[in-house]
């Protein structure tokens, strides 16, 4: 059921205008883009992977040196110790980033949810109930004692007053731990409008005590892809009623001192960038940035945070940098898969965006980027279906190349010269659909028009013929037509008597060796065979090809199919059969040919005085004993090969004398010239009417073997005229009365 329903998919789509169908995959490709790749899968990935080349190819900027990163990486844990290291290690860190480093700003890429019991300020509190002495002294040393243990408060006062700035996750669960930051702006700021933003359902925040000391703070969670990369981070993310910013936001905010974070939308009311105190970082239509690689891992400042606790870096190393502290340790899960590193850490990423705001280089995708794409697979579609040479195919492929190098090129310009990025996937897959289409329709149309081309010629012409008619671009018919053509006629010489001593078997299987080579020898030379009759063979040269050197392969398939004989014979004789001889006859002229007969049969054939004449001159072929004979026209439009004019003649149903003659080998063949110009020599005294010279001459020649049957003819003929002459008026030529 499945492979005739996919014959007939195959024979509409052959059957369909290419053009209507190239149309419609154009119009299919520029809805993807105005309805969103991102509804389409497979277009969508081929995008993501189009937009991770340009990542990958896009020269590489300088490092900000603005923006250095603090990593607890794997040295710093075994130094320090494993994490969560204790918050009073973290305050040494903060404080000695300012006061050292001289660090404009910190912000921690790592999360303080819970309360530090390392100090033991609780196990105090106990002592004091339980007995301690209630005096002066006893007071102040246990504060002081207290005040040593709260690590917590001591991170809380490293960093209060500073410019510094926590981070907080948001949780698919529905908890809410540590206390949250307030949002940067609620929905009540977007004036009726609304941003398409899912509320998320939970966090897990910093305590109380650090998130009130910090200036301020910001989420840190990506945007994954459908493949699991991040090329995106959400600028805002909504919590009940509130926005909050990204972790980089907020650390540009108080970077520049900006006093409100406030969204901004475009004239269709969607939202577009997001204004910091006048920093205005461009977004998406849902709030997520694209992410400004500067390059793989590494490629910011780092400095190892147990060399910065042991104050083994130079005070000035960055002094006055927004400073991110982070981790690429592998144990503390903050790395991230990116279109530059499956291990990417996850701090880097947000000194990415820290740099790419304040520098002005965030990429984003553009008002209007979807219209952009639309009229790019418009321009490009129309481009490919009406003006690319499609029955070209290496022209045709060349094309959309080209195209495909144009589409590429556009979007190149919006990415480098406007850090703007437009899909090119969809255009790029509509060029790739319209050159398979194309392709497959040419293959398609192609296997149709040669099935009818073998429908109608099949049976005459071999199939490498009609792929050859196929691929010329001509248009046949069977329809009659008047064409200068060439004629070939071959026959076993008494076959009938041969045949009479072999059983039916071995007669079908003689003419099938027989015909059969010499069909070969045909079809070599371009040849198409028009009918077996018995042992007898037609065949025709100039049709349904056009072939302006009919003349030629007529006589040099004929030539083939006599040099064949030898082994024929040989093999014959092998197996008992009896030696057989061929004769051949060819002319040249205009001649009738198309599709013949009558309503209950026909033929495609040739028909004419040409034909006529051709068949005659195999029946003379017995008569002169030579193996081909050729009419005059033949042998005018053929003048490179040795040839003698046998004899001319008046066959029955022509008044007029024609010239027939024998082709013998190609130019140059010494031996056949010699033998060619013996025969003319005798041929002329014989035309002369010096009979007796003549005779003397073919007596001669018919010591040749090859030549003996021949050349004795005419001196029988040299005897008869010597003894009675011929009239006056004779012309040389010979009278056939019977076919």
């Amino acid at each position: 059921m499945a492979r005739p329903l996919a014959q007939r998919l195959a024979h509409a789509l052959a059957g369909a205008p290419r053009w209507a169908v190239g149309l419609a995959i154009v119009a299919a490709s520029t809805l993807v883009p105005l309805v969103g790749v991102e509804r389409v899968p497979v277009i969508a990935k081929l995008e993501a992977m189009a937009y991770d080349a340009r990542l990958t190819l896009a020269p590489r900027r300088a490092p900000d040196p603005q923006v250095a990163i603090v990593d607890i990486d794997e040295a710093s844990l075994e130094r320090v110790g494993r994490w969560p290291w204790p918050r009073d290690t973290m305050a040494r860190l903060a404080t000695a980033l300012f006061d050292r480093h001289q660090a404009r700003l910190v912000a921690f890429d790592v999360l303080f949810p819970e309360a530090d019991l390392s100090g033991n300020a609780a196990a105090l509190d106990e002592l004091a109930r339980r007995g301690l002495r209630d005096t002066p002294e006893a007071r102040a040393a246990l504060a002081e004692l207290k005040s040593r243990a709260d690590h917590d408060g001591q991170f809380a006062t490293a960093l209060s007053g500073r410019p510094t700035v926590l981070a907080f996750g948001f949780t698919a669960s529905a908890q809410a731990s540590g206390m949250l930051p307030a949002p940067a702006f609620t929905q009540a700021d977007l004036a009726g409008r609304t941003i398409p933003i899912a509320p998320e359902t939970g966090y897990t925040a910093n305590l109380p005590a650090l998130q009130r000391a910090a200036t301020a703070g910001g989420h840190l969670d990506p945007a994954f892809d459908a493949d699991g990369l991040v090329r995106r981070v959400p600028m805002v993310k909504r919590y009940r009623d509130g926005y909050h910013p990204a972790l980089a936001l907020a650390t540009v905010a108080v970077a520049v001192e900006a006093k409100t974070i406030r969204p901004r939308f475009d004239a269709n009311g969607d939202l577009e960038a997001i204004d910091a105190g006048g920093l205005v970082v461009p977004v998406a239509h849902d709030g997520t940035a694209l992410v400004p690689f500067r390059g793989p891992p590494g490629a910011y400042r780092s400095f190892s945070a147990a060399d910065i606790l042991d104050g083994r870096i130079a005070p000035d190393a960055f002094a006055g940098a927004i400073v991110l502290v982070g981790t690429s340790a592998k144990g503390l899960q903050d790395l991230r898969s990116t279109p530059l590193a499956p291990d990417f850490p996850g701090v880097e990423i947000h000194a990415g965006l820290v740099s790419g705001m304040l520098e002005g280089d965030m990429m984003s995708v553009p008002a209007g980027a979807r219209e952009i794409a639309a009229l790019m697979v418009l321009v490009a579609g129309l481009v490919a279906v009406f003006a690319l040479p499609w029955r070209r195919p290496v022209a045709g492929i060349a094309g959309i190349v080209v195209l495909a190098a144009a589409v590429v090129g556009v979007a190149s310009y919006f990415w480098t010269r406007q850090n703007a990025v437009v899909g090119v996937a969809p255009a790029l897959v509509m060029l790739s659909l319209l050159l398979i289409w194309n392709l497959l329709s040419g293959f398609l149309r192609e296997a149709r028009e040669t099935r009818a081309l073998a429908g109608m010629f099949g049976e005459y012409v071999p199939p490498e013929r009609v792929a050859q008619m196929r691929a010329s671009g001509q248009r046949f018919s069977l329809e009659g037509e008047s064409r200068e053509m060439s004629v070939l006629f071959s026959d076993i010489r008494d076959f009938t008597a041969h045949s009479e001593r072999l059983a039916p078997r071995e007669i079908s299987a003689l003419l099938n060796d027989y015909l059969s080579s010499m069909t070969s020898a045909i079809h070599d030379r371009r040849g198409t065979v028009d009918k077996y009759v018995g042992d007898a063979i037609m065949a025709f040269w100039g049709a349904p090809v056009a072939n302006a050197a009919h003349a030629a392969d007529a006589v040099r398939a004929a030539l083939a199919m006599q040099r064949a004989m030898p082994a024929i014979r040989e093999g014959y004789a092998a197996r008992g059969w009896p030696a057989i001889a061929m004769g051949v006859g060819v002319n040249t002229g205009t001649m009738s040919v198309g599709d013949m007969g009558s309503r209950f049969r026909k033929a495609y054939t040739v028909l004419g005085d040409a034909v006529n004449l051709a068949s005659r001159l195999e029946g003379l072929t017995k008569v002169y004993g030579v193996p081909i004979l050729c009419g005059e026209a033949t042998r005018a439009a053929v003048p490179d090969l040795v040839w003698r004019e046998i004899d001319r003649v008046r066959v029955k149903g022509r008044a007029s004398a024609v010239a027939i003659f024998e082709p013998l080998a190609e130019a140059g063949d010494a031996p056949a010239q010699a033998r060619a110009s013996r025969w003319e020599a005798a041929l002329a005294l014989y035309h002369a009417r010096r009979f007796d010279e003549a005779r003397a001459a073919f007596d001669a020649i018919a010591q040749d073997a090859a030549d003996h049957a021949l050349a004795t003819l005419f001196a029988t003929r040299c005897v008869t005229f010597a003894a009675a002459p011929p009239a006056p008026d004779w012309d040389g030529a010979w009278n056939f009365l019977a076919k």
